[in-house]
């Protein structure tokens, strides 16, 4: 391969580090250093369909191409971030995870591992279904609504207590809220 045709192929193809990621339209974009000091901005950085990639902190690393030998028109692989990266997964484990240590682990055998500092959330108009053998909880459990199971609601268990009596007794005090 003579020297004009190995120059272009690398400049084709490129590890670049990223900075000012944007997350705000349709694209997420990056400033890239395509050499030392030599920098492209808003730049596009390609996403998998379905999934909304990171938005790394200013160093992550990427490999970005010219599109069609154009410097001019640079895209970008997503993005990784060595120095954040979680590591330590097992064969067959799929992790999602931020640089604060939160993590979701997909281990094999079907058994999902969340962990995080702060609260899980989740808001559906439809209700939260979950099929199980047991629900072990460790910690209280709040709710701003109603209890049920199979036999009936904690309130129809209050109201029963609070209306019984014994015999030639009065209903129980204090009462059950």
């Amino acid at each position: 391969m003579d020297e004009d045709t190995a120059h272009a192929l690398r400049s084709m193809i490129r590890r670049v580090n990223l900075k000012n990621i944007k997350d705000d339209g349709e694209k997420q974009t990056a400033s890239v250093e395509v050499a030392d000091g030599v920098w492209r901005h808003d730049v596009e950085i390609e996403q998998p369909y379905g999934f909304a990639s990171s938005v790394p902190e200013d160093g992550a690393i990427g490999i970005a191409f010219a599109v069609g030998g154009d410097e001019g028109n640079l895209t970008v692989l997503p993005v990784g971030n060595p120095s954040k990266r979680m590591g330590g997964l097992e064969p067959n484990e799929v992790g999602v995870y931020n640089a604060d240590g939160d993590k979701m682990v997909l281990q094999p055998g079907g058994n999902l591992d969340i962990r995080t500092g702060a609260r899980v959330t989740i808001a559906t108009d439809a209700g939260v279904f979950i099929t199980a053998a047991i629900v072990s909880v460790e910690g209280d459990i709040a709710a701003t609504g109603d209890i049920s199971d199979k036999n009936g609601s904690m309130q129809e268990m209050r109201d029963t207590y609070n209306q019984h009596g014994h015999p030639g007794g009065a209903p129980p005090d204090p009462q059950q809220d």
